[in-house]
């Protein structure tokens, strides 16, 4: 009951910070816009459709979880827990793929500081719940007596948000350090055009005509 509890306050937490900080993310965003030389005119657009991408990712992995559990869990009743964890893959699936190609008609590739602030953001959930499924199958680990379940849900957990979290953070790596290009925001135009003449070339050398050809009288 206690793991049970802890485990409530940081789902609370997490379910807070998910709906509190993609606002976070549009006004610094919008900041950012408004600093920048260049404006994108698809800011709002891209933040919603990224915000409703990455919510649909964790209600994916949370399905995901679910199946992994019904799968090794020893419970007679696991048709309940199947039909829970296909009630959240469904529509995970459908509005996060959905959104994944609207987001390709933007203009995410010219302007992507959005896109790396949702996948900065995507990284944090994933890595909260994973390091929570993390210290959860460990608390049930050396918990004298059985667990319940318990450990293995936390284990199943593990298994998917912890295979989300790496990935999350290698591709987030790849976007952040990989890219050297620089964001439209950032580019310095070509300043104008020099108006000063060219340079003369330098005045031939002086020098004496050739001998040949009669140019002198012979000497006698």
């Amino acid at each position: 009951m206690i793991l049970m509890s802890v485990f409530g306050q940081v789902v609370t937490y997490v379910a807070v910070v998910g709906l509190l900080l993609p606002f976070v993310l549009y006004v610094v965003a919008r900041w950012r816009a408004y600093k920048a030389t260049s404006h994108d005119p698809q800011l709002g657009i891209k933040v919603a459709l990224g915000y409703f991408m990455v919510t649909a990712l964790q209600v994916l992995l949370a399905g995901g979880a679910a199946l992994l559990y019904a799968i090794i869990s020893s419970d007679e009743d696991k048709g309940s827990i199947y039909r829970a964890a296909f009630g959240l893959i469904v529509p995970g699936a459908l509005v996060f793929f959905s959104h994944a190609s609207l987001l390709k008609m933007t203009n995410q590739e010219q302007y992507p500081a959005v896109r790396r602030m949702l996948a900065g953001y995507n990284l944090l959930l994933t890595g909260l719940i994973g390091m929570t499924a993390l210290v959860a199958a460990f608390e049930a680990l050396f918990q004298r007596g059985s667990s319940h379940g318990f450990g293995r849900a936390a284990a199943a957990g593990v298994l998917v948000y912890g295979s989300a979290w790496a990935v999350t953070g290698w591709r987030f790596a790849r976007m952040v350090l990989g890219d050297r290009s620089g964001s439209p925001e950032n580019i310095v135009p070509p300043g104008p055009p020099s108006s000063q003449p060219p340079a003369a070339a330098p005045p031939a050398q002086p020098g004496l005509p050739p001998l040949g050809g009669g140019a002198f009288p012979p000497i006698r």
